[in-house]
């Protein structure tokens, strides 16, 4: 498998796209892997490599005022991600894969097939994920203020409907919003597959206060990235996929 950082990426407006590519030496199709909110392309290095094993192309992207990436934060990410994806078609077929925002840009992308995994669809923020979010900003993001990220969901806009194949992912245990918002978003998708993630979670805690009973959620959402069911279901969905179109 190769290794490679890319620098010759960019995105419409000329601004640059730091990533990683991983390409093994004959690939079946292709990937973006788009980080959550907070997140960079290092934090998507192990679905990456699992992927590659698996015969997939792989480029890892910092969205706009994450990581490397030093444009501002901003709706441009979905313009980031459509210039990724057309990156990665010299490997073949592309698919979108990403964790909570990412997994949201995910499903508004181009791309051929989409995993989401925890996407951040939601009717709302809870007030204890809100609260997160102004209380212990990332160090990875430059955001213009603690929090901004219920703004920017605003301006991105909904996932709209399309007949495209999608894998949504949860934790069984994943945040209460974004679990409530699952059955909605595949009503929507008319080729999505629901599945949930039962192993390597944070157990519930009992206890009278409801933030901390919040917690074990709120990490169960953040480590999915790291979750190896989730590497391993991945990697056997976007297989299946690309297997067939190479039959086909």
């Amino acid at each position: 498998m190769n290794v490679e950082r890319v620098t010759t990426l960019a995105a419409t407006d000329g601004h640059s796209i730091p990533a990683y590519l991983l390409a093994p030496y004959s690939a079946l199709g292709s990937a973006v892997l788009i980080p959550p909110y907070g997140g960079t392309k290092e934090h998507m290095l192990g679905i990456a490599v699992t992927l590659g094993e698996a015969g997939i192309a792989t480029l890892a992207i910092d969205l706009c005022g994450h990581g490397e990436n030093s444009t501002a934060i901003g709706p441009v990410m979905r313009d980031e991600v459509e210039s990724a994806i057309r990156y990665v078609r010299r490997f073949g077929p592309a698919a979108a894969l990403g964790i909570s925002l990412g997994g949201r840009l995910a499903l508004m992308s181009s791309a051929d097939c989409m995993v989401a995994i925890s996407p951040s669809v939601v009717a709302a923020i809870s007030p204890q994920g809100k609260w997160m979010f102004e209380t212990f900003p990332s160090p990875t993001v430059r955001e213009p203020y603690a929090g901004y990220v219920v703004e920017l969901l605003d301006a991105l806009g909904p996932v709209a409907p399309h007949d495209r194949p999608c894998l949504l992912l949860y934790a069984e245990r994943d945040i209460p919003a974004i679990l409530q918002g699952a059955q909605g978003l595949q009503a929507s998708l008319a080729k999505s597959e629901l599945r949930y993630v039962k192993n390597d979670l944070h157990p519930e805690v009992q206890h009278d206060n409801g933030f901390i009973r919040y917690l074990p959620r709120w990490f169960n959402h953040m480590d999915l990235k790291f979750n190896y069911e989730v590497l391993a279901v991945t990697a056997s969905w976007l297989n299946e996929r690309w297997g067939k179109a190479q039959v086909a």
